[in-house]
């Protein structure tokens, strides 16, 4: 500070004339530098202030086009919505008609589909017996039953359906368990009419019928019992035919059958090894024979009722009972089902002078306990057939006795498990494997199956 003074007061020559010329200098040199920045400054400012002015019109501009852009793509998906709908609509207009194609065979072919009621089962199981004779086995894996019914009726019950499609191979007490599986084929089928809509009651079935004859299933899955009995080995088996039903409400109806070609009739048919053997005529077989049944079923306070009568012409005819009840809550039961079936058959008056005796009649108990799951089926029969080896060829098989017990478990309402016991008695009713005549027989089955 003091320096300064000095310089002042010595004034500008000597020393201090170039300190200040230093200055001057100094100041000359960077002061104009220092405005210069300043106008750069300003400059690049303004340049970056217009490039941005730019870049904000050129943003304006993007704006403007993304907008543009945008709107045109908002009309375009609206079109190809439309379209997207358009199309969906002759879809669905064209499934629609499709629909009304297959509606419309549908309808040509069966105008109740709608009613179509799907039934059925199938089981199988181990079967085992004794004296199963000659080139016969004696256990076998055995597909039992297979069976699935169709059935409906047209609105009003004017015109139906029945069929049965499938096979059974259960052998009965007397067989033995030779085949395996049963061969696919139509067992049952009938068209249905009721063609007089003033009696609504009577009603015309005709095709392969089931016979009414009898009271076991040839189907066992809707058995007590796994194997037939010896009663229902030689009852009716389809037929070729028609019948007329007349129905005095639920608890009455009457019932005749004619049958021509029958579907199996190995239980009819006399061979000419059975004829030469016991030197009788030919042609007594029934394959193409006509039939005939007539008959009754009723109900009276839940006692029900069967009366029927099954004539093989040429042969033998059939005259049989059924009754059957079931009683509730009986001793911690929750049922206990009860049926009787007896039957008297009797050769044709053109056959019975080859036979000593020209009849045989015979009976079976079926006794049902059953609590929730388990129930314990038990079949009790006697036949007498004398000499007229109905039943058994054997001429020495006047009585035949039977018993047949099968405990059940129900795995569900629909799926059971079951075993069963079985033992026959008759005079030299059997052979065993070398052909030797035995009076016993047992065969013992484990099965399983489904109904649906």
């Amino acid at each position: 500070m003091g320096r300064n003074l000095n310089l002042f007061r010595h004034g500008f020559g000597g020393e201090g004339a170039w300190i200040f010329i230093t200055a001057i200098l100094f100041l000359l040199t960077f002061l104009p530098a220092g405005i210069v920045c300043a106008d750069t400054e300003d400059k690049e400012i303004r340049k970056e202030l217009e490039e941005l002015r730019a870049k904000v019109k050129d943003l304006d501009a993007l704006k403007t086009r993304v907008q543009e852009l945008e709107e045109r793509l908002a009309a375009k998906d609206a079109g190809e919505g439309q379209e997207t709908v358009k199309e969906e609509l002759r879809e669905k207009e064209g499934a629609a008609e499709k629909e009304g194609e297959k509606k419309k065979i549908v309808k040509l072919v069966s105008p109740y589909l709608d009613n179509l009621n799907i039934t059925g089962g199938v089981s199988g199981g181990w079967f085992s017996t004794t004296n199963e004779g000659p080139g016969n086995k004696s256990s076998n894996f055995v597909l039992s039953n297979l069976l699935l019914d169709l059935s409906s009726e047209m609105e009003g019950g004017l015109l139906g359906f029945n069929v049965g499609l499938g096979g059974v191979t259960t052998p009965s007490v007397f067989d033995a368990p030779n085949d395996t599986t049963p061969d696919f084929r139509i067992e049952y089928a009938s068209i249905n009419l009721k063609p007089i809509r003033s009696l609504e009651g009577l009603s015309v079935e005709t095709g392969l019928l089931k016979p009414n004859s009898g009271y076991e299933s040839t189907y066992t899955f809707q058995n007590p019992n796994v194997t037939v009995g010896a009663l229902a080995s030689q009852q009716p088996y389809n037929a070729m035919g028609a019948r007329v039903t007349y129905a005095f409400g639920e608890d009455l109806k009457l019932w005749g059958a004619m049958f021509k070609h029958r579907l199996d009739d190995d239980e009819y048919r006399t061979d000419d090894v059975y004829l030469n053997e016991y030197g009788e005529p030919r042609g007594l077989g029934a394959q193409d024979s006509s039939s005939w049944e007539v008959g009754v079923n009723g109900s009276v306070n839940g006692l029900g009722l069967s009366l029927y009568h099954y004539h093989l012409n040429d042969l033998r005819h059939l005259t049989g009972i059924v009754i059957d009840h079931t009683i509730d809550d009986l001793y911690g039961l929750k049922s206990l089902y009860l049926a009787v079936n007896g039957d008297y058959w009797r050769w044709s008056s053109r056959v019975d002078k080859y036979f000593k005796d020209d009849s045989s009649i015979g009976a079976s108990l079926y006794i049902v306990p059953s609590l929730e799951r388990l129930s314990f089926p038990l079949r009790l029969e006697y036949i007498h057939q004398g000499e007229s080896r109905i039943y058994l060829d054997s001429p020495d098989a006047e009585d035949v006795y039977a018993v047949t017990f099968t405990p059940t478990y129900n795995l569900t309402c629909n799926v059971f498990l079951r075993g069963e016991l079985s033992y026959v008695h008759a005079d030299n009713g059997f052979s065993d494997d070398k052909g030797r005549l035995q009076d016993d027989k047992y065969m013992f089955a484990v099965e399983t199956g489904v109904k649906f």
